[in-house]
């Protein structure tokens, strides 16, 4: 139904409707039509929902046409429809074409409000010709068009709305994250106590070297949880440190660590090319939060076959920078959406595990640096994200 443009259904026009509902009009549409159709738009509530904003338009769009029926059909949540009809008459069923929305009428038109076609805009009359007058072409076509951007800010207004509600949720439990981490620090210190205590006295009483290996293993996975744990903690707290000299090779160790459970479940393996660089200037944790995004997206583009995550360090051409290089060998990004990617709410994974937010924090954090960050297309497949941020120079006051 919704994607047919301008065209007519129900040729023949039914036996209880008027012949004519009104005389052609002139070609120029008249300035009151605008006048209400801007009007309603400015009129809506920012927290109005789709069809709520439909029903305003419509009902602007029906004091300029009285007697005529119109509705909008939009694709709504999980494949539903969003059906608003504004009309004079009841409804009627018409068994000879089930894709009618105002069926009470002899004919309708369809515009497309949107240009992938699944959204449509209706209009229906008794007289054909009436329909097809030049200033009814005219207000369907800016009908349209209001119907378009209001659909998009309500859209934009849910997804914030969303990601307010996500947020909240993390921030919770982040909460309870740092409460359980606390539960665990006891156990764990008792862990590496006894299993340092048994391992050195399994070395002086001539225990099985193989018991004592398995002793030291039990220590350094205990000492591993501790110290991810206290950097999880720190790292999910508000960050009160000033900028200063860092090291960029220790950053990266950390958000690797971070993400470790999901490149291994992606199958995504690491290849690391560190060259000989300075500290940089900046501050640890945002930095990390940085990276811990950039891989996080390799692995999830990544998630189908697994492959390779290659990160690189150099001093840049550029004097006084450090140029990261991370490469992965996922599906890659279409060359008309790398301009936009980060761009806020803008997101290419169509699976809802995407809030478009990602990208454009990376970038934020990046420039708050004195940096900047690029992403293009890799051969053959996959892409690459270049980052430049400034060396730490005594010289420039950095510690």
């Amino acid at each position: 139904m919704s994607g047919r443009t301008a065209e007519h259904l129900g040729e023949q026009p039914s036996s209880d409707a008027p012949v004519t509902l009104r005389k052609p009009l002139t070609r120029d549409i008249p300035l009151e039509w605008i006048d209400n159709l801007l009007l309603a738009a400015s009129e809506l509530d920012p927290s109005a929902s789709v069809e709520q904003r439909a029903l305003a338009l419509l009902g602007a769009a029906e004091r300029a046409l009285a007697g005529c029926g119109l509705g909008v059909c939009i694709p709504g949540a999980a494949g539903a429809q969003v059906v608003v009809r504004v009309s004079p008459r009841a409804r009627r069923d018409d068994a000879r074409d089930p894709a009618r929305l105002l069926p009470e009428f002899a004919f309708e038109r369809v515009a497309a409000i949107e240009p992938d076609g699944r959204s449509s805009v209706h209009i229906a009359a008794d007289d054909a010709g009436y329909l097809d007058s030049a200033p009814i072409g005219a207000l369907i076509d800016r009908l349209a068009l209001a119907l378009r951007i209001t659909i998009r800010e309500a859209r934009a207004q849910q997804s914030l709305r969303d990601q307010i509600i996500q947020a909240e949720k993390l921030a919770s439990l982040g909460k309870m994250a740092a409460g359980v981490v606390h539960e665990l620090n006891n156990p764990l210190t008792s862990i590496l106590a006894y299993s340092e205590y048994l391992r050195r006295k399994g070395e002086r009483s001539g225990f099985d070297p193989s018991d004592i290996e398995r002793l030291a293993r039990i220590n350094e996975a205990a000492d591993r949880i501790r110290r991810f744990t206290r950097d999880l903690i720190a790292y999910s707290r508000p960050s009160t440190e000033k900028p200063g000299a860092v090291s960029l090779h220790d950053i990266i160790e950390r958000a690797l660590v971070f993400c470790e459970h999901l490149l291994d479940q992606t199958g995504v393996t690491v290849e690391k090319c560190f060259g000989e660089i300075p500290p940089v200037h900046g501050v640890i944790d945002p930095l990390t939060q940085v990276f811990v995004n950039l891989f996080t997206n390799a692995a999830h583009a990544m998630h189908e076959r697994g492959g390779c995550l290659d990160i690189a360090t150099a001093m840049s051409p550029n004097d006084g920078y450090i140029t990261v290089t991370i490469q992965d060998e996922g599906h890659g990004i279409e060359a008309d959406h790398l301009p936009r990617i980060f761009d806020p709410f803008f997101t290419t994974k169509t699976d809802g595990t995407g809030t478009g937010l990602g990208l454009s924090i990376v970038r934020n954090i990046v420039a708050s640096h004195g940096g900047a960050i690029r992403a293009a297309a890799r051969a053959p497949r996959g892409t690459v994200f270049y980052l430049d941020l400034p060396i730490a120079l005594p010289s420039s006051g950095r510690r």
